[in-house]
């Protein structure tokens, strides 16, 4: 079973910057996420995800209770993949990814269960949002420009319009089913693990249901324990831009949920490709990895 989870913060930031670096590495888990260095108020190095799908910070409180010392002296409703549930939240740390460094900042307190998820915390994209942010799967490198013109090779990707909802970046992604194409927007989330996930009201609006060849039947839980059902069946064939992906795994979720996510494309399918997002010029560019 494909653990994912999902979070949506609104928070307001205090940034500051030293000695900016361009570059920082990551490694890539075998759960198909991007795995960065931070520290938090000077502690230990920490393995953090670096998630384009959630617009602020967390830290795992199942596993960093024992190396921080946090005191949550304050509470945000947390949307996710299921719902809307309230989290605590500890105020006014310093966040350190390499010499960018972040001050006076909130961080989510969520305990993941240990069963799955043993990272220490998650950098949300606001981390880096004021750079083009290049995702270089080949590389395992994030790499920040300040602009376009930094970027040599950005004529040979494909450039996308990307649209901000809820806070977090989607892009239109396209199924066929009896041969016609279906669009909805896709969730970049480099937080997820999966592949594809499309959400209960996408699937009962564009009448997905019973349209594919079923693998499997399967449950899976969000971070506030709500259980979903959802059939996994192979698509012949999906769109990315102009790029096609054959017979491809996708999760139909079958449970109503009051979430209003469409859909969201993981790891297993962002990695086949090099990613360079704009956030403040709602664009996205993307080149395949041979």
């Amino acid at each position: 079973m494909e653990a994912h989870f999902k979070l949506v913060l609104m928070f307001c930031f205090i940034i500051s910057m030293v000695n900016a670096q361009d570059t920082i590495p990551f490694s890539l888990g075998p759960d198909n996420r991007i795995y960065i260095k931070a520290s938090v108020n000077d502690s230990k190095s920490l393995d953090f995800i670096f998630d384009t799908g959630a617009n602020g910070m967390v830290v795992n409180t199942t596993v960093t209770n024992s190396k921080l010392n946090l005191k949550f002296d304050s509470s945000t409703q947390n949307t996710g993949a299921n719902g809307t549930i309230k989290q605590k939240v500890s105020t006014g740390n310093t966040l350190r990814v390499g010499k960018f460094e972040r001050k006076q900042e909130n961080l989510l307190g969520i305990p993941y269960p240990e069963t799955y998820y043993s990272f220490d915390g998650v950098i949300g994209y606001p981390f880096f949002e004021d750079y083009l942010i290049e995702i270089n799967y080949e590389l395992q490198q994030l790499v920040l420009h300040a602009s376009k013109t930094t970027i040599k090779s950005i004529d040979s990707y494909e450039k996308l319009k990307m649209t901000m909802m809820g806070e977090v970046p989607y892009i239109d992604f396209s199924v066929f089913k009896d041969d016609k194409e279906v669009i909805f927007p896709a969730m970049i989330d480099t937080g997820f693990n999966g592949i594809l996930i499309v959400y209960y009201k996408t699937v009962e609006k564009f009448n997905l249901k019973n349209r594919y060849k079923k693998i499997r039947e399967s449950k899976s839980s969000g971070t506030d324990g709500t259980v979903i059902k959802s059939s996994t069946v192979t698509i012949p064939k999906v769109m990315l831009g102009k790029n096609i992906i054959e017979n491809l795994p996708v999760n139909l979720n079958l449970t109503p949920t009051s979430t209003d996510f469409t859909s969201i494309l993981g790891g297993k399918v962002l990695k086949k490709f090099n990613w360079i997002i704009d956030f403040k010029g709602n664009t996205v560019f993307i080149k395949t990895i041979n």
